[in-house]
């Protein structure tokens, strides 16, 4: 198993953007999942009898204030996946790529033990508001992670490192056009997603 994800994540270095990106958002749903999945069926109490609480006691203040609150929040887990993988790189494994797996894994425990602020009455409600907010923003680190995760400034071979094999400036940091478009989706995704999160807490 082990050698299975070493080899998986070997192999995004040895493909374009777009198609790391496709692999990367599909490994972060498919562990969003998997422990959304776990989460449910350890607590199934969590989704009986849950009494209803509106919205907007959620909200921490107008549409505005919200919005910035929620894209500020995202930018912290955005700069996490971004420091992680620009700083160093451990054979294939990077400390932003770890980030957005555990970030993934903990979403995907949130929304199975049903452990939201405003908790949903039902599955296909949480599901469905996942639709509206939730996939656009883990779409946003998954992108942003893709388009950072082969600019490394310090690699080794292994951890701990024995030695960096290759050392590289931030001046010498460059970044495609379809990196740059990938960057642009990021944060079309992070905005959409934050407006459509402070609209729905504002109701």
């Amino acid at each position: 198993m082990s050698k299975f994800i070493g080899r998986l994540f070997s192999g995004l270095y040895q493909v374009g953007a777009v198609k790391r990106t496709i692999i990367i958002w599909l490994l972060l749903q498919a562990v969003l999942w998997v422990f959304f999945a776990v989460g449910y069926v350890t607590n199934p109490g969590a989704w009986q009898n849950v009494p209803t609480v509106a919205p907007s006691t959620a909200a921490v203040g107008g549409v505005a204030t919200t919005v910035g609150y929620i894209i500020f929040r995202n930018t912290i887990v955005l700069l996490l996946i971004g420091a992680g993988n620009l700083l160093v790189r451990f054979g294939p494994v990077t400390p932003g790529l770890l980030v957005l797996l555990v970030q993934g894994a903990a979403i995907g425990w949130l929304a199975g033990t049903n452990g939201f602020e405003v908790p949903f009455p039902s599955v296909a409600a949480a599901n469905l508001q996942y639709l509206r907010i939730g996939l656009w923003e883990t779409s946003a680190y998954a992108v942003f992670c893709a388009l950072t995760l082969t600019k490394s400034l310090l690699v080794a071979d292994s951890f701990p490192a024995r030695e960096w094999v290759e050392r590289h400036s931030l001046s010498s940091l460059r970044f495609s056009r379809t990196e740059k478009a990938l960057a642009l989706l990021t944060l079309l995704f992070l905005v959409g997603a934050a407006l459509v999160e402070a609209l729905y807490l504002a109701k």
